[in-house]
């Protein structure tokens, strides 16, 4: 009869253990809850395919000409992209070890830095970025079906089209968000793949057009500027998602292994496309100077009519796979702000923003985008200010831990606000915008004003300058204010749990 019993217990912990660990194809009901270990599963390298999602975009061909506008040949032109990229999904890769290690969100985690109630501060910040960047995507599908359209039907009305695809790319990435982690991990592959296979015929057909003729005369102050370029538009776009796709592996997961597979993931793509990007400015001035400013129809210009239905496509993929990726995170970071509803809904709550706001900027004020894209610049800064800070404060637990309790309540060792994580993020960002410029009427006046009136016109005004000078200063004086110490014994009777950290194997 015992051993009946013990059994029948048997299978009822094994049924447990099932339902904590759901099939990679299953909802996900979780939100900023901590995630316990018997529910963690996977491997570093499951997390190549979201951060090559990210990269698998046909608008990261139009960051080549970006960087040769600035006045650089080629070759240094694709070399600095690649640093750029490199560094910027480097230090998203160092943010990641947070969910893995601790079992929380990554603006939840973010919470040891700033302080329960401090961190709503960056957390909003990191929401409206979020959103902006979604709904960049969607409003950059929606042109490119419009330019597709023009091609194939000049004296159609392209206007139900892009009705359609800008509610289609918003509904795909709804769906694959609210579904969650596990499925967004397994269809980024696919998504992958799919746009690797149409950018290959892309290539072969745009090939003739490239050219290795150098032209440029930039120097080491332009050369500067391009990396910056290049990584406040990859990796520090999502760096504030890291965690995010990493709290459901296994504890014992080789922190280096971690990552190398996200910035791997991350980068590999991204430098072949801005690679090429860089040689099609080369050999083609007039695609280089329409890539600033309507990069969509820059780089379908030249290509059959056979080919722009498959164009299209491959937009799109790129498009519905970094949404997807942002969507996931800006439902978590609402909740994190205490919207006290499931995941699923914070999500559809995200959706029915972009869907108005895209609408908006497409239909109603196409002026809006120069300042949009501003809008989207000045969070960097804040962003790469966040991230230094970040960095530091999980390298400084990396044997102290997180405090589980403290992480979800705002009585707990974490406190309300922590002073030198707001203090040092509010500096970081001030100095930040006064060394960055933009184009914009509306927000340029409110930017750059820490440069000369020479060097805000010259190539150091637009090297972004602001986003790494904010990450360092941000992140030393974080390091110089701040230490860790010894969680303190709760009272006789209660427990606190701690989760170690590290960025080491």
């Amino acid at each position: 009869m015992n051993g009946s019993f013990a059994a029948l217990r048997r299978m009822d912990i094994d049924m447990v253990a099932a339902s904590a660990k759901p099939s990679d194809w299953s909802f996900e009901r979780k939100g900023t809850e901590w995630v316990a270990d018997e529910e963690r599963r996977g491997k570093p390298r499951t997390l190549f395919w979201p951060w090559a999602g990210t990269s698998c975009n046909v608008l990261l061909v139009s960051f080549g000409p970006y960087v040769t506008a600035l006045g650089l040949d080629w070759h240094l032109a694709a070399l600095a992209a690649a640093i750029g990229a490199v560094l910027s999904f480097l230090l998203l890769a160092l943010v990641s070890p947070a969910g893995q290690q601790g079992g929380a969100a990554t603006m939840v985690a973010g919470r040891a830095a700033f302080g329960f109630h401090g961190n709503k501060v960056p957390t909003a910040i990191s929401y409206l970025a979020l959103v902006g960047w979604e709904t960049f995507s969607a409003v950059l599908a929606t042109l490119a079906a419009r330019t597709v359209m023009r091609r194939l039907a000049p004296a159609a009305d392209t206007r139900p089209l892009m009705v359609f695809t800008l509610l289609t790319v918003i509904l795909v990435s709804t769906v694959l968000g609210i579904y969650g982690c596990h499925v967004i991990l397994r269809i980024q592959k696919w998504f992958a793949l799919t746009f690797t296979a149409l950018t290959i015929v892309y290539i072969a057909l745009t090939l003739p057009r490239i050219s290795f003729a150098t032209h440029g005369h930039g120097g080491l102050g332009t050369f500067a500027g391009g990396v910056l370029l290049i990584a406040s538009l990859l990796g520090l776009s999502w760096v504030n998602c890291a965690a995010d796709y990493t709290r459901y592996l296994p504890r014992e997961t080789s922190k280096r292994a971690l990552v190398g597979w996200v910035t791997f993931g991350g980068t590999a793509p991204a430098i072949v496309l801005m690679g090429f990007g860089t040689l099609l400015a080369a050999g083609d001035p007039d695609v280089a100077a329409l890539a600033e400013t309507d990069p969509i129809s820059a780089l379908s210009a030249h290509l059959p009519t056979w080919f722009l239905v498959p164009y299209l496509i491959l937009a799109l993929v790129g498009f519905v796979s970094g949404s997807t990726i942002g969507l996931y995170s800006s439902g978590l970071a609402l909740q994190t702000l205490g919207v006290r509803m499931p995941r699923h809904y914070t999500v559809l709550i995200d959706a029915v923003l972009i869907a108005c706001a895209g609408g908006y900027v497409v239909f109603a004020a196409p002026g809006f985008f120069a300042p949009f894209q501003a809008f989207l610049t000045t969070t960097a800064v804040v962003m790469a200010a966040w991230s230094g800070i970040f960095v530091v404060d999980l390298w400084q637990r990396r044997r102290v831990g997180y405090d589980r309790t403290a992480l979800f309540s705002p009585v707990g060792g974490y406190g309300g606000v922590n002073r030198a994580g707001i203090g040092c993020l509010c500096v970081a960002v001030i100095v930040g915008f006064g060394l960055i410029t933009s184009p914009d009427p509306h927000i340029g006046p409110l930017l750059g004003y820490l440069f000369t009136p020479a060097a805000r016109a010259s190539g150091l005004g637009s090297s972004n300058l602001g986003i790494f000078v904010a990450l360092v200063l941000a992140a030393l004086g974080y390091a110089a204010l701040h230490r860790v110490r010894p969680v303190a014994e709760p009272p006789l009777g209660e427990s606190r749990e701690t989760e170690p950290v590290g960025v080491g194997a």
